[in-house]
């Protein structure tokens, strides 16, 4: 998604200062050097909102995925058991390496 937002060169800025905060009221400054885009002035209050979307939104993502991570969770097999299965399946015991 491409906004069409207004373009300053880094250099303007400190001259034009008090007019980049009254115009970042009303839309964010795309801040360029040497004709490539740097950074993006917004004022507080937005940005503010923006933080505060962005963790809302991260929150309800990790919310959903806790909750399909409950969904299909299965329930903890002991090793002995898992042991028993895999030879029971595969006709082969398995021995685990011992600590010396």
């Amino acid at each position: 998604m491409h906004l069409a937002l207004p373009v300053l060169p880094i250099s303007d800025l400190r001259s034009k200062a008090k007019e980049v905060l009254q115009q970042i009221k009303k839309q964010p400054i795309i801040l360029t050097q040497r004709g490539r885009a740097r950074a993006v002035l917004v004022d507080f209050d937005t940005y503010n909102r923006l933080v505060e979307r962005q963790t809302v939104l991260e929150q309800a993502l990790d919310a959903l995925l806790l909750q399909r991570a409950r969904e299909t969770a299965q329930e903890y097999l002991p090793l002995e058991a898992l042991l028993r299965q895999h030879e029971e399946l595969f006709g082969e015991k398995l021995e685990l390496p011992t600590a010396e």
